[in-house]
């Protein structure tokens, strides 16, 4: 979360590259020219972990780290407390930062995982890809 303010309010996130301002975290996740690309596990401190996302808009493309504590409340389902990680059990999701599947795993990361399809489940159909054209109409675009 940036603690940055602009006019006197607390901002939640400013793009780097295009400086566009998100307010607020339900700001943030509505934005339809945002793409969750990744998250990094943090195993020593779990808030510290970090999800990537990607500013889709015309121009800009910026890639933003935000810690995942900022979405942590976004889950109130069970969590485990044992870790899993590098077990039998583990499918080592949490080591490659492009996986954001489920984790059927009982280890005290899967609940990351529950937040990514959260988030994922935010945009729905309606995100936009990096491949999608984006049209600029004009006055021959109408005739």
């Amino acid at each position: 979360m940036n603690k940055g303010h602009v006019n006197d309010e607390e901002v939640f996130k400013e793009c780097p590259m295009c400086r566009k301002i998100w307010q607020n975290r339900e700001a943030f996740l509505d934005d339809g020219f945002l793409q969750l690309e990744g998250y990094s596990a943090d195993f020593e401190i779990q808030e510290k972990g970090l999800f990537y996302f990607t500013h889709l808009e015309q121009g800009c493309f910026s890639t933003m780290a935000l810690e995942a504590r900022a979405f942590f409340d976004l889950y109130t389902g069970e969590k485990y407390l044992e870790r899993k990680t590098g077990s039998d059990e583990c499918p080592r999701l949490c080591l490659d930062r492009n996986r954001l599947d489920r984790c059927p795993a009982f280890c005290e990361f899967a609940f990351v995982r529950e937040i990514i399809q959260v988030i994922k489940g935010r945009h729905g159909d309606g995100i936009k890809s990096v491949a999608d054209p984006i049209v600029h109409y004009t006055q021959d675009n109408n005739e």
